[in-house]
């Protein structure tokens, strides 16, 4: 490990400017022609390393990366999936131009914050505390580069990873992977191996290195209240005509009770319990509570008394957004006849998105609304009063991997070898992939995240804080010697 630091160390400027040079290039998720030219980028970045590589093609035109480097007598493989599309980036709402990445000494806050920024310094030296800021910097182009930089620091050193290594990018994950499971499926025996390795996301709060053995699932729909045909006159109608902002408001108090726990019948009927070495996992993590909570102004917890890692096991029922009537500079005296909430739900382990829609119907049912999968007609209005439209819009199932399995152990004992402190072992990860693909082709999941937590990742200034890199380049490099 000492000569891995040493090599980022004086490889610095290098490793940076690589990373700078990858994100010059757009990579706009909704841009066929950025997510290609990317792609053509990133195989040159591998067949830079020796390995061979080819682009995936897919039916919408963004192409998976593959790339493979084997190493004789290695009895074991490892698959390492990341990304290279990004969110669309809007540089009216930035600092600096998004696809041309600067350096800032800290992370400016609050609207008299300094903003001001400069370029690579000329002799390659990089303070650890400084951020770079441009468009995937953070998620997660960063990771494709450590992971580069690892196996060039393990060729200056004489060594060579220790497991064969197959790495699959790509170039969809921001619209949720549409073309991953055929992909897959097509690939199956090519992509065989021992462990899936996501290199993705945002570090523990804390700043400790961190390694993830499970990722939580999604449910996405919406729900659309009607009482009527028509917006009508407040003054002409009002106490007559029922207002669909105030039969949503009474539907969503039914859903949750005040202290955060979901009052749907069943909702958390499927959820597989923590087994005990989840559990002493979860007490070894540094508690953030009260930094986060502060941080982002929040007087209290929905959810008190229990720490921000037992609340990310369990599912949760959020409202992303409400919509109903006009509102602000558009506002009118009218009785809206419509009102639409749309939810996301992440899913723990065991749960299926479409049974768990059925036990959301079954609650709203027995409230009094007769629920349908389309817009009423004005006979049904008339014949049911209450009725409510349940469109499902995406869902896959979560993940995880048990902590007290070889892999597992495996994994946490290269990793703490490259560590200068105890990692943070979460037994699931906050955020939703759908890596259920991957646990259905028989790879056991884990997340190696390498961004800072703070990176205002999918929105403006989003930033790495280069510590992250140059760690992330010693934790690849242990991973991949894998003894």
């Amino acid at each position: 490990m000492e000569s891995i630091r040493r090599y980022r160390q004086e490889h610095a400027g290098e490793i940076v400017q690589e990373l700078v040079s990858f994100v010059r290039v757009p990579n706009n998720v909704y841009v066929v022609e950025q997510i290609q030219r990317n792609a053509g980028a990133l195989r040159a970045i591998l067949e830079r390393r020796g390995i061979r590589s080819e682009l995936l093609p897919t039916v919408t035109g963004k192409p998976l990366v593959y790339g493979e480097l084997l190493t004789p007598g290695a009895a074991a493989a490892m698959l390492i999936y990341g990304h290279y599309d990004g969110v669309p980036a809007e540089p009216a709402r930035w600092h600096s131009d998004p696809y041309e990445p600067v350096l800032r000494t800290h992370l400016p806050v609050g609207p008299e914050a300094d903003w001001s920024a400069f370029g690579l310094p000329a002799n390659g030296w990089f303070d650890g505390d400084w951020r770079l800021f441009g468009r995937s910097v953070a998620d997660s182009k960063n990771a494709i580069i450590a992971m580069m930089a690892a196996l060039d620091a393990l060729r200056a050193a004489g060594q060579r990873p220790g497991i064969n290594l197959k790495f699959l990018f790509d170039g969809e994950e921001e619209l949720e992977s549409p073309c991953l499971p055929a992909v897959l499926e097509t690939y199956r025996e090519r992509l065989a191996a021992d462990v899936m390795i996501s290199a993705s996301g945002e570090r523990h709060q804390s700043g400790r290195p961190t390694v993830e053995f499970g990722i939580r699932g999604i449910l996405m729909f919406d729900l659309t209240v009607y009482t009527g045909t028509v917006a009508l006159h407040s003054g002409h109608f009002g106490n007559f005509a029922p207002s669909a902002a105030f039969q949503l408001a009474h539907l969503l108090a039914s859903l949750k009770r005040q202290d955060g726990g979901v009052q749907i019948e069943g909702f958390y009927d499927e959820v597989t319990p923590l087994s005990e070495s989840e559990l002493n996992a979860i007490r070894q993590i540094p508690a953030v509570e009260e930094q986060v909570r502060r941080q982002f102004g929040l007087a209290r917890a929905e959810v008190e008394g229990r720490s921000l890692q037992e609340l990310i096991n369990l599912p949760t029922l959020n409202v992303r957004g409400v919509r109903s009537g006009f509102v602000g500079d558009e506002a009118r005296n009218i009785i809206p006849n419509t009102a639409t909430a749309d939810f996301d739900v992440r899913l723990v382990r065991s749960m299926d998105p479409d049974r768990t829609l059925a036990t959301i119907a079954a609650h709203i049912e027995r409230q009094g609304w007769t629920v349908l999968d389309r817009e009423p007609s004005r006979a049904e209005l008339l014949a049911h009063g209450r009725v409510v439209r349940l469109r499902k819009r995406s869902g896959f199932p979560a993940t995880r991997t048990p902590l007290d399995s070889p892999v597992a152990g495996q994994v946490v004992k290269a990793l703490q070898r490259a560590a200068d402190e105890p990692l943070v072992v979460m037994p699931t990860e906050g955020g939703s992939l759908p890596m259920c693909l991957f646990e259905q082709i028989g790879l056991p999941f884990v997340g190696l995240p390498t961004s800072n937590f703070d990176c205002n990742q999918h929105t403006d200034d989003e930033n790495l804080q280069l510590e992250y890199l140059f760690e992330a380049v010693d934790l690849f490099a242990s991973l991949f010697r894998w003894e």
